[in-house]
């Protein structure tokens, strides 16, 4: 959960929508620790599933069970289910603020996980 002491609770959880989406954006970004996101999505032709993770990677899998165990595996865990829609609802803002729509296919984002971001490894740069 995002709990910053300069913000309540409550203007944490509120939906985000395209008139506020700048002021949330502020507070996540304010969130005290820094974490990695991951998603598992449906409805795709290479995979029923689809896990999207650090770095870009993307991996499809047959079974929800594979998808969820892999992701698992690589420690991320499911977010509460405020912090889930947060981040559900901001993913929903974003593709649809892109001018003519998103170029590839996002299929249906069914759940978001995260982990703490590893503080002793340096961010990639291209």
């Amino acid at each position: 959960c995002f709990h910053h002491p300069n913000h309540s609770y409550h203007s944490l959880h509120k939906p985000v929508t395209k008139s506020n989406y700048s002021a949330r954006m502020t507070e996540a970004v304010a969130a005290p620790t820094p974490m990695n996101i991951a998603t598992i999505s449906a409805g795709f032709e290479k995979g029923d599933f689809l896990v999207r993770e650090e770095q870009g990677n993307r991996v499809y899998f047959d079974f929800f069970e594979e998808a969820f165990n892999y992701i698992a595996n690589k420690g991320y865990a499911r977010m509460s289910r405020e912090d889930e829609k947060h981040w559900v609802d901001l993913m929903n803002v974003i593709h649809d603020s892109v001018k003519g729509g998103m170029k590839y296919n996002t299929g249906t984002l069914l759940m978001v996980l995260s982990r703490p971001m590893d503080s002793t490894k340096s961010p990639k740069t291209e």
